[in-house]
């Protein structure tokens, strides 16, 4: 072999070692980012985000909203909204999800509440190497600023944004109509969940952001707790102008509404009794802190402000 021909040889080995050695630092280089979930927990993201598994129905529905149906790999068995979420491989319960389905769907990002399942699931998921983040907006500013977070966290920004901005302009509608109403006029509101035993919500609950933001008053505002159990005779006491009903059966919306109404109707001293303002409404645009909660803030206003 002549001089250059060696000096060439040397060269293209060179070159293949470097290329090799380039690659493979490449390869192993994943790029990360650093967000703070609103347990105050730093938390560290790959990015982009390809897998995630939802482990709460509202996480579903505001992942899905901002444009993330191909990324999301995994849902509980109480996530039904969207149509498409039902086609995502189910981890199990919201109570009791399966570490186990969740780990074999090789997840990048995990979407938790800090309620519902145990602490000690989270954390094996956490000891396991996935990226947790936890949310828990409470009312309904909360649940528009958590979409905008969750965009910045799955690289879906601008789309988070765009979304957001619409909800927000829906919101802010039902709120100018509400501050024209004199207080003496705002409809008092019950809200029943359920009949054996008795309950209401209380104070610092979604429904009673939704019931104040909607123009109504919630009867049960001085409760002692969320998720009070309530008596028929403080009902009867506090005089609601406007009862709604947790509607658990969309499909039997006409039939729960009249067996809701025939319960009521021995109590005719209650306004809402007399003047025929008992409504049932589907608890998920009422209770799940997702994207619907704006659907359920005009669904309350039209029905507050019936005649």
């Amino acid at each position: 072999m002549n001089r250059l021909a060696k000096i060439i040889a040397v060269f293209i080995i060179a070159n293949v070692i470097l290329g090799c050695g380039g690659t493979d630092k490449k390869t192993a280089r994943q790029e990360t980012k650093i967000f703070t979930d609103d347990m105050q927990k730093q938390v560290t993201v790959p990015s982009p985000v390809k897998r995630i598994v939802s482990m709460a129905p509202n996480v579903t529905e505001m992942l899905f909203a901002i444009g993330l149906s191909d990324e999301i790999v995994g849902v509980t068995s109480f996530c039904d909204y969207p149509d498409a979420a039902r086609e995502k491989t189910s981890i199990g319960g919201y109570y009791d999800p399966s570490i186990e389905a969740i780990l074999s769907l090789a997840p990048d990002l995990v979407v938790a509440t800090p309620d519902g399942y145990s602490k000690e699931r989270v954390e094996k998921l956490v000891q396991s190497g996935i990226s947790v983040f936890l949310v828990n907006p409470q009312n309904i500013d909360e649940v528009l600023e958590t979409m905008l977070t969750l965009g910045k966290v799955t690289g879906k920004d601008n789309a988070a944004k765009q979304v957001v901005e619409d909800l927000r302009d829906r919101v802010e509608t039902v709120r100018k109509e509400v501050a024209d109403i004199p207080a003496a006029e705002r409809p008092k509101v019950f809200y029943e969940i359920g009949t054996d035993p008795l309950i209401t919500v209380g104070p610092g609950t979604f429904v009673d952001d939704l019931i104040n933001s909607a123009g109504g008053i919630n009867i049960a505002s001085d409760a002692p707790s969320d998720w009070p159990q309530y008596s028929v005779e403080a009902v009867i006491a506090k005089k609601p102008d406007v009862i709604i009903a947790a509607l658990h059966n969309p499909s039997k919306q006409d039939a729960a509404t009249k067996a809701n109404t025939n319960i009521w109707q021995k109590y005719r001293t209650i306004p809402a009794v007399q003047n025929g303002r008992i409504y049932t409404v589907d608890p998920n645009i009422l209770l799940r802190s997702g994207p619907r909660i704006v659907d359920g803030l005009e669904r309350l206003y039209s029905l507050f402000t019936e005649s």
